[in-house]
């Protein structure tokens, strides 16, 4: 070999020995010499797991118009790090004092069984329940010998033994303390295992600030940003919207397998608990990297969360409000206007406006409504929590929780009279022109005096089925109930949905009451007579229908015949634009003749626009006709109570839209209750609203309260 070469080879070999002595070297300190301490600082680092919270989707009415947001808010959670359960206790007492301080709430499932008033006491739980929960492997998991009934002791039994607190908290801290600590319990296994516990949600800037630059103070705390739920001018919509709140004992018990948290908020009423399914996004994942002390060193999205769907309403808002601005102007005209059986008595009412040719609900108005913002608020917003409370207990008897369209059951009155007719006529008792029912102001069936309420001395003498609904007259009525029968009454009505649930996409709908045979021997165990069926026919007896069923009822005669069933959603729409599920029109045919409904309709045209007719004086001044029907019913307490005022129509009457059902509770007559429907047409039709609300002002009064 070349000598110059040989020395480069020698330069080269001496070259890497240095190099890997020098690695050894390097691996020898870092293993040996300060080894411990690098274990050591790896073991003060440790990783922990949470979830990102998805934003729930938002809810739009038909327009797109936002109803359900969410804005972004702040959270507070917890981490488990290596301080001792005293250290833990005072750290926890002093983010609850930061909280109060800056007006901030925090989570208390505590507080669903036990509160502190002071004193200490159970919250409104029967014996069992109080049992149940302390025994709960996922709640207080307390052995069956140490179980209290008295709430003092259970209190103590916390604060000393389960939680181990300092002696010298008072009570009051030592709850506070508590409360968090049983968030702690109840998640035990996550929180052992790296995962976060919530502790707060939605809390201010200020106190986000606080812990960031007090960090030392609050090891363990980690603050994160989050959506928060927000309703946009919802007092019109509550009944229809619902709200969200969190989940209750026996919810999480139910919905835990499906991967609900004890502290996630959830779907309570209306849409956002019908559609909840699809409202819930998919929660993201995140990795936080703490030291020994708690303090965050680093933060990692492992997994971006999924935005829940947007739901996309049939409602018009505008539409919506302008039914409860009238529905609320007409009730106070209605309670000063003492003329008649009226005791001023008036307060709360309903409507449902369909499009007759889909099901589709455009309006569905209750009032008194509420406000679904004050479920969103923390139990530091006293104000909030005590209008929860008057909401809850209800003790002026208003019902405003109430969604009033389907969940609440009226006598239909006279609007029921278009049903009598439908099964006269289908059964051949009588004929669109024939007039062979005599009005002669009284009649007698099975044993009872009835009488004609406008012409009691002389009567209304021959009556065709126009005649007969145009004047609304009782005896006619009365006479053709009981020629058809009450097989034919209650086959008809069935038909038309009435008695039985709509099967539309909100919870908790009532089925209402058909009057029978077999419903009366059940509910007072007594046979059939024929005053019973004159009853039917004139809308009193058990007949006892929602508002909701009225309108779709009116919405078949209007169609042809054709029951849709009503619908609240009209499409629900992915974050990314695409449509995840669009509601198809569906309905039954109702095995009608043409000229059934032809006679029908012709009848209900004139009690708005003949002279005679029991609500010309609301409709009077339209471009259009309007079908419609007046009804009174009394209610349950004859004495001292008005009869509630139901109106059903729908326009244009001879290409019909929409179809209305209104409902004021002791609003009197029926004729009170069309100046909301008139005012509802005027928006629809986009119509000056001059000359409606004059309100018709013959009385429609029932003979008797079976």
């Amino acid at each position: 070999m070349d000598k110059k070469l040989r020395n480069r080879y020698y330069i080269l070999c001496l070259g890497f020995m240095v190099f890997g002595i020098m690695i050894i070297f390097r691996l020898f300190n870092l293993q040996v010499v300060e080894g411990e301490k690098y274990v050591a600082d790896l073991q003060r680092r440790v990783l922990k797991e949470g979830e990102i919270e998805a934003p729930r989707g938002k809810i739009l009415d038909r327009y797109g118009t936002p109803i359900a947001v969410n804005r972004q808010g702040y959270s507070l959670y917890i981490v488990k790090t290596n301080i001792t359960t005293s250290e833990m206790n005072e750290m926890l007492l002093k983010l609850s004092d930061l909280l109060e301080k800056n007006g901030d709430g925090h989570v208390n499932t505590l507080s669903r069984f036990l509160v502190y008033g002071p004193p200490v006491r159970f919250n409104d739980m029967t014996e069992q329940q109080i049992y149940s929960w302390q025994i709960n492997s996922d709640r207080l998991n307390m052995k069956k010998e140490e179980v209290t009934y008295d709430a003092r002791e259970l209190f103590k039994y916390l604060r000393d033994k389960k939680f181990g607190m300092n002696p010298l908290y008072s009570d009051e801290q030592a709850y506070r303390i508590m409360v968090f600590r049983y968030e702690l319990l109840i998640n035990n296994w996550n929180f052992t295992t790296g995962g976060m516990v919530l502790l707060a949600r939605d809390v201010s800037r200020e106190t986000v600030a606080e812990i960031e630059e007090r960090n030392h103070e609050f090891p363990g705390i980690i603050t994160m940003t989050e959506p928060v739920r927000e309703y946009i001018d919802a007092y019109e919509e509550a009944h229809v919207l619902g709200y969200i709140r969190a989940i209750n004992s026996r919810q999480y018990d139910e919905l835990k397998d499906e991967g609900y948290d004890n502290d996630d908020l959830i779907g309570q009423t209306g849409v956002e608990k019908s559609a909840e399914r699809y409202l819930r996004g998919k929660n993201g994942r995140v990795t936080f990297e703490v030291d020994a002390n708690g303090n965050l060193i680093q933060r990692l999205v492992t997994m971006e969360p999924i935005p829940g769907h947007d739901v996309v309403l049939t409602i018009d808002t505008n539409l919506q409000k302008v039914a409860m601005e009238s529905l609320a102007r007409n009730i106070e005209k209605i309670r000063n206007d003492r003329r008649g059986p009226n005791y001023g008595d008036a307060n709360a009412g309903s409507v449902v406006v369909l499009d007759v040719h889909s099901g589709a609900v455009l309006t569905m108005a209750s009032y008194p409504s509420f406000d679904p913002s004050i479920y969103l608020a923390g139990p530091e917003d006293t104000e909030a929590q005590q209008k929860i409370i008057e909401l809850t207990k209800d003790e002026q008897n208003l019902k405003a929780l109430l969604n009033r369209t389907i969940q609440e059951n009226y006598a239909p009155g006279s609007t029921f009279k278009p049903i009598t007719a439908i099964a006269g006529l289908e059964k051949g008792v009588i004929t669109p022109t024939s007039n062979t029912i005599v009005c002669k102001g009284t009649t007698r069936i099975g044993g009872r005096d009835l009488f004609c309420l406008e012409r009691p001395t002389y009567g209304h003498g021959p009556l065709t089925l126009k005649r007969g609904l145009e004047t609304s007259c009782n005896l006619y009525f009365y006479e053709l109930g009981v020629r058809t029968g009450i097989e034919a009454l209650t086959y008809w009505a069935d038909c038309f949905g009435l008695g039985r649930k709509t099967g539309i996409d909100l919870p908790n709908e009532v089925s209402g009451m058909m009057s029978s045979i077999e419903l009366k021997k059940k509910l007072r165990n007594d046979i059939w007579r024929p005053a019973d069926t004159a009853q039917v026919s004139i809308g009193q007896f058990d007949n006892s229908f929602t508002p909701l069923q009225l309108a779709n009822y009116t919405a078949a005669i209007a169609n042809g015949g054709r029951l849709y069933r009503p619908h609240v959603i009209k499409e629900v729409i992915k974050y990314d634009g695409s449509v995840v599920n669009r509601t198809e029109p569906t309905y039954t045919q109702i095995p009608l003749k043409e000229t059934t409904i032809a006679a029908v309709k012709e009848g209900m045209v004139a009690v708005t626009s003949s002279i005679d007719g029991t609500a010309q004086e609301a409709f009077r001044g339209l471009p259009f006709e309007v079908a419609g029907k007046t009804g009174s019913a009394q209610t349950q307490s004859v004495g001292g109570r008005s009869p509630n005022g139901v109106f059903i129509c729908y326009a244009p009457a001879d290409d019909p839209e929409i179809a209305i059902a209104v409902v004021i509770e002791r609003g009197v007559w029926g004729s009170n209750a069309a100046p909301v429907a008139r005012d509802i047409i005027d928006e629809y039709f986009g119509l000056k609203a001059a000359g409606s609300s004059n309100g018709g002002l013959k009385p429609e009064k029932p003979l008797f309260n079976p």
